[in-house]
Parts: C-alpha cells; sequence; structure tokens
C-alpha cells in the first residue's frame, strides 16, 4: 500500500520561491511532487542506500577530523 505525505517548506535554489513537497513513497520508488502535482524527482530504494552510505561516509569523515584535531591540542 502507497503512503503520502507532505514534507517541510523547501527553497527552491537560485529563487525566492518556495515549494512543499509531496512525498509519495510505495514498494519500489519515492517520489517527489510539487504542490500542483507535478513530477520533481524519483528515487529507487538502492538509489537511496547509495545516497546515504556517501552521507554516512561524510559525517564519518568530519567526526575523524574531529577526533584528529582534538588529540593534537
Amino acid at each position: 500500500m502507497a503512503t503520502s505525505i507532505k514534507a517541510g517548506v523547501y527553497l527552491v535554489p537560485n529563487s525566492d520561491e518556495q515549494i512543499i513537497p509531496e512525498i509519495y513513497i510505495d514498494h519500489a520508488v519515492i517520489q517527489f511532487l510539487d504542490e500542483d502535482g507535478n513530477f520533481i524527482l524519483q528515487v529507487t530504494y538502492e538509489e537511496l542506500r547509495g545516497v546515504m552510505a556517501i552521507i554516512a561516509a561524510e559525517q564519518e569523515k568530519s567526526h575523524l577530523r574531529i577526533i584528529a584535531a582534538s588529540k593534537n591540542n
């Protein structure tokens, strides 16, 4: 069974326009639609896992830099 939720308010890059996207979630994909129902983005779960892995790696790099800086002080 699919689920639709409203996300937070997002600023459109290089613009003052704000949108409140609707997120459609089903067993295969996640789709983002603007307030008028126009398609913005579709992400598969495999793609989402890849993005989350990259985010985790970036956070780990920051964490390691903080540890290294604190050991040098």
